[in-house]
């Protein structure tokens, strides 16, 4: 049984524009231990996003290499500084998908297409009998592999800005480059 522990992270500039919020280049990356070994990492940025889409796509991507490298009762810790992105998974996913996904509020959900993604992967993890846990960790602080994965994020969010490209996990996903240039 080996233990995959993914630091993710994200990074986005926004700026104020004519009294609206104006999306900006967005960075996402992930460092992966293997059984506390520093193993690899992956990263990559959209020219128009979000902090949150960063960091959930930082999520979903983890995942992603988790499901091609695992085995059958592996454990993976996916740790991250967004207290928003653990939440979700870990106190609001089950609701919002019992009413239909939608918030209590009954008002829509911000990058459901990831948080889908990201759910489904979870039950693909599950089916594997692997166990999955959420870490908080302290953003910005003496963790070196939040920070590692925080300066990945913060240069792919640079290239992304200096080239217009987005760079996916998976190109056939479709989660990332969709979005209008004024945030919601």
């Amino acid at each position: 049984m080996a233990k995959y522990t993914y630091f993710t992270d994200g990074a986005a500039t926004m700026k104020r524009k004519n009294g609206k919020y104006v999306r900006e280049a967005g960075g996402w990356a992930f460092v992966l231990l293997k059984n506390d070994v520093e193993d690899s990492y992956r990263c990559g940025g959209c020219p128009l996003t979000t902090n949150n889409e960063m960091e959930l796509y930082a999520i979903y991507a983890s995942m992603k290499d988790f499901i091609l490298k695992s085995e059958s009762g592996d454990i993976i810790e996916i740790c991250s500084d967004s207290s928003y992105c653990i939440d979700i998974f870990t106190k609001w996913v089950k609701g919002w998908q019992k009413r239909g996904w939608k918030k209590s509020d009954n008002k829509p959900i911000k990058n459901l297409n990831i948080i889908k993604a990201i759910w489904r992967l979870m039950a693909e993890i599950n089916k594997k009998s692997c166990i999955l846990k959420f870490v908080k960790v302290k953003g910005h602080s003496s963790n070196i592999w939040n920070n590692e994965a925080d300066k990945l994020a913060v240069d792919a969010k640079n290239d992304a800005f200096k080239s217009g490209k987005t760079i996916f996990y998976d190109k056939n996903d479709g989660l990332l480059g969709r979005k209008s240039k004024y945030v919601d």
